[in-house]
């Protein structure tokens, strides 16, 4: 039986902008800043994806573990109740993993559990050319592996 993913990597139109991967990929903002997670909306919805948003650890969860989970996790380190989220996190080890951006303005990455599964990290900065730049690039390498 073929996967969720499988069917989606089939079928799935190609996105809007020039050059992008197949979608429309679903991508969890996750960030304090009511300001930066909208920012991040619009423009990651005008690149063709179709974009959720969380304001903490817990709304994380909610949407990780709800009826249409997302493709690729961008993620501020300093969101309220991430202890919470990286220990239910542990309890889907055996899960494939979701790809990860790790988005902040913290230099210092103390946790563990998280970092080490994350594809990438950038420093939050004014311009969202580096990160729409990285979202293609860690969804094509995570899901080209998944088309073979």
């Amino acid at each position: 039986m073929l996967s969720l993913l499988a069917l989606r990597l089939q079928f799935c139109p190609q996105g809007t902008r020039k050059g992008a991967i197949l979608g429309p990929w679903k991508i969890l903002v996750a960030d304090r800043n009511r300001h930066v997670r909208e920012l991040l909306r619009r423009v990651l919805t005008a690149e063709g994806y179709r974009v959720q948003v969380a304001k903490d650890g817990l709304e994380v969860w909610t949407r990780l573990t709800g009826e249409e989970p997302p493709d690729l996790l961008i993620l501020d380190l300093e969101i309220p109740y991430l202890e919470e989220l990286q220990e239910l996190a542990l309890f889907r080890e055996s899960e494939p993993r979701l790809p990860l951006i790790i988005y902040s303005f913290t230099r210092d990455y103390p946790h563990d559990f998280l970092t080490s599964r994350a594809a990438l990290f950038l420093e939050k900065m004014e311009n969202t050319d580096r990160l729409k730049a990285a979202v293609d690039e860690v969804i094509s390498k995570h899901y080209h592996l998944a088309r073979k």
